[in-house]
């Protein structure tokens, strides 16, 4: 069976989610372990994500990560917001 590979669009997509994810949790003073904990999920699974790897998580990973910020699905995923919602101002994308 031929390996898949990842669009670009699933690429960026990921990388967007990745760098949201790891601002939040820096913005929140948390190790990427404390951070996991919190969340209730694996820290190796959430490195990959902040890392922007081939990894295609689920719904319930995306789930307990966007509740581990008090966000909502939609509110952690909004990567054209000019602002994240926890974030003081700051941009979801560096430079804005």
């Amino acid at each position: 069976m031929k390996k898949k590979t990842a669009t670009e669009e699933q690429i960026e997509v990921m990388r967007r989610l990745g760098f949201g994810i790891r601002m939040l949790r820096e913005k929140s003073r948390l190790s990427l372990r404390e951070f996991a904990d919190k969340a209730g999920v694996n820290h190796a699974d959430v490195y990959r994500l902040e890392n922007a790897g081939t990894f295609n998580p689920s719904i319930f990973l995306i789930r307990r990560i966007a509740k581990g910020f008090d966000l909502t699905v939609d509110e952690l995923m909004n990567f054209e917001a000019k602002t994240c919602p926890t974030c003081k101002g700051a941009g979801w994308i560096k430079g804005k």
